[in-house]
């Protein structure tokens, strides 16, 4: 059993659909923009940031879609367990928000591990003790 956390999470995902945020009141405004009040204009986001409610989502389903090609089955009653058997190996992954508990046999592990490196700026936290005060 290893926990994992992945590094700047949220900033993995581009927006997946249209989000505008007011202008911050320091922000200095071009020139040419100047006509008009700050108050006028928006920001249309690219990526993610830390303070959009729908970052929490936009991260589960980006991870998902990714153990999901690797071959992990999601748990329906449990969405943030993914699992992947075969006939001598087996490994679990729970996800709480940024972090990965991984559980399974040292070859599963080893390449879920490799796996998400690929993707993923990830760093191993040790093993596990106890999760959720448990």
């Amino acid at each position: 059993m290893c926990l994992m956390d992945v590094v700047t999470t949220y900033l993995y995902r581009l927006v997946d659909n249209d989000v505008y945020i007011k202008i911050p009141e320091r922000f200095q405004m071009p020139e040419a923009y100047n006509s008009n009040p700050q108050k006028a204009y928006s920001i249309n986001l690219q990526r993610s940031l830390y303070v959009l409610k729908q970052l929490g989502r936009m991260w589960y389903n980006y991870l998902s879609e990714y153990l999901l090609r690797e071959g992990y089955n999601n748990d329906p009653l449990c969405p943030c367990v993914f699992i992947k058997k075969s006939e001598s190996n087996f490994v679990i992954i729970t996800v709480y928000v940024d972090d990965l508990n991984i559980i399974g046999t040292h070859e599963e592990i080893s390449k879920i591990i490799n796996y998400l490196k690929k993707e993923f700026e990830i760093k191993y936290l040790g093993k596990i003790n106890f999760f959720f005060g448990l």
